[in-house]
């Protein structure tokens, strides 16, 4: 009698928690002029991700606690180096799009809109980071457009010789199954330790040039397999 019981509490459990992953959940996110904010939805409710309804409070009490602390306490911000922007342009597309790859083109991306003004300090550099740009829209966006839909598409960049900050427009709306969050995730998180791996080993230039390489290749290859 009472294994009869447990078992149909794990059933009734296995089915409530089979509900949950496939219920559809969509995310947006929009950042213009410096604001990001990211809403999410599921089952009719709309949450505000970011910022969240209590963000006004939580920084009155740290502003209050930041006049306190002396300035000896900041740390600077350590800057990425151009090495390791090129090797996260080669690296982090293809970790994203074998990861799309797993859910069967049941994420749908709309809208996916981004201007993306591309500045530097030098303008060589920004040419190059222009340049650079380019090729992976180029390989990148077909691969991805097989393995989501996507709809209402607006990719734009403008290189700016005269400025040295850049600057980004952003709208964009993911629909999709709590199932595809988990599988995703799972695909994301073992990429992002590798690339995490690369990234800090980008300090070196000889070791970047071939580590960069390699990568380059693999990923091309990665292309190839998912078209």
């Amino acid at each position: 009698m009472i294994g009869t019981i447990l078992l149909i509490l794990l059933g009734v459990i296995l089915v409530a928690l089979l509900a949950a992953l496939l219920l559809p959940v969509s995310v947006h996110l929009n950042y213009e002029n410096g604001t990001l904010r990211i809403d999410a939805s599921c089952a009719r409710k709309r949450i505000a991700v970011y910022p969240g309804a209590n963000t006004g409070k939580t920084k009155k009490t740290k502003s209050s606690k930041k006049k306190t602390s002396t300035d000896a306490e900041k740390k600077p911000k350590v800057k990425p180096n151009w090495e390791q922007i090129r090797y996260s342009l080669d690296v982090l597309p293809g970790v994203l799009i074998q990861a799309l790859s797993r859910t069967a083109r049941r994420i749908c991306i709309t809208p996916l809109k981004v201007h993306l003004l591309v500045a530097g300090s030098d303008p060589a550099d920004t040419a190059v980071l222009y340049g650079k740009l380019q090729g992976v829209l180029a390989v990148a966006l077909p691969a991805l457009h097989r393995a989501v839909r996507i709809k209402d598409q607006d990719i734009q960049l403008f290189p700016d010789f005269s400025q040295e900050r850049m600057d980004c427009i952003a709208d964009l709306g993911v629909r999709l199954r709590i199932l595809d969050v988990v599988i995703v995730a799972v695909g994301v998180v073992g990429g992002l330790i590798k690339w995490r791996t690369g990234f800090g080993i980008c300090c070196n230039h000889w070791v970047t040039s071939y580590f960069c390489r390699v990568r380059r290749i693999k990923f091309l290859s990665l292309f190839r397999i998912v078209s």
